[in-house]
Formats: C-alpha cells, structure tokens, sequence
C-alpha cells in the first residue's frame, strides 16, 4: 500500500503536490550539491527506477542543472498507466496535467541533455497496450531531440523483465556521459 496517497492529498488540498514538492526539495538538493568542493556542477546525473524514475524525470526537466539523467520503469502514456490501471501511487496525480501534456512532453524538456529510459518489456506499469504506450512517449520525447539536432541523446533501452532496475546499459551510459570515461564493463 502506498504512503503517498494520502501524502499527495494533503499536498493537494494545501494547492501542491507531492510531485511538485519533491521536485522542489531535489532542486535545492542540487543546490547544496553544486556548493560542495568535491562536485563538478557540470557534470551533475540523476538516474531512478519507480517513484525515483518520477522524481528524475520531473527534476530534469525542470533544472537544466542535470547534465544526463536515467529514468527506469516510468515513463508511459498517463491515460494507460495511471488512469486506466487506477492502482498506481497517489504521487503521480498532478490536477489537470494530463489535459494538457503527456509524459513524453515531459520527456521533450529535458532536450537536448542526454535522457536514457529504461523499459521492461513486460513491466505491470506499461499498461495494457504494454510496449506501444511506452515507444508512443518516446517518440513524443525523440521528435524534440530530433527538432534540436540531439537525437543521438536520447536512448530508449527495453531489457527482458518487468518492474525492477536493469541497469546493463543505464549504468555504463551514465557514467561515460558525466566522466566522459568509457567503463571497462
């Protein structure tokens, strides 16, 4: 049972939510993050699986801060994954998002920093039009890379499995984007 249900009503009825406030909290995190002397403020990543794919997704998009970001079993058509399956957590109900934007908008504005999503290819959460939801707001996504000449920068990876962390090829991507080193395995 999800603890943010309840969580996102109460932000809800305060004219928040959840969401909005996690992203607030992850922007001052970078904040304080960019203030240390062992980080590099150009070469800040944020990778998440879940509720953390969310948090990353939100957080790239709305701080250009994130140099490259990994975003692993979040990243569906709303109607098909949240509002058709109507079991997820309360932390993806933002009022009114959905009548204007999709997640693959939400995709587009992190253009043109380097986005790798992660799929399983029979993740629950891909709803029931499985892998086409999911390729939809990827293209979403991939026609802004593409209007800003960035294609490259967009990876969309499908791993065999379903709602977990693959990492295969998530993990060595990230690490080559924010060192420019490419890992040895």
């Amino acid at each position: 049972r999800s603890t943010c249900t309840p969580l996102n009503f109460a932000a809800i009825s305060l004219g928040q939510t959840v969401t909005g406030m996690w992203t607030w909290d992850l922007m001052r995190l970078v904040d304080y993050v960019v203030t240390r002397d062992d980080c590099d403020p150009e070469r800040i990543g944020c990778a998440g699986l879940s509720g953390g794919g969310l948090q990353t997704l939100w957080l790239a998009a709305m701080d250009d801060r994130i140099c490259a970001a990994v975003v692993s079993g979040y990243f569906y058509g709303y109607r098909d994954s949240l509002l058709d399956l109507n079991s997820n957590c309360g932390c993806n109900y933002v009022p009114g998002l959905w009548q204007a934007v999709d997640m693959g908008d939400l995709g587009a504005l992190i253009a043109p920093r380097p986005l790798l999503v992660e799929t399983g290819d029979e993740d629950p959460l891909n709803g029931a039009r499985g892998l086409d939801n999911v390729y939809e707001q990827v293209s979403i996504t991939r026609d802004a890379y593409e209007l800003l000449d960035a294609g490259e920068l967009l990876v969309h990876d499908v791993q065999p499995g379903e709602h977990q962390w693959f990492g295969v090829t998530a993990e060595p991507w990230l690490v080559e984007r924010l060192t420019g080193d490419r890992p040895t395995r």
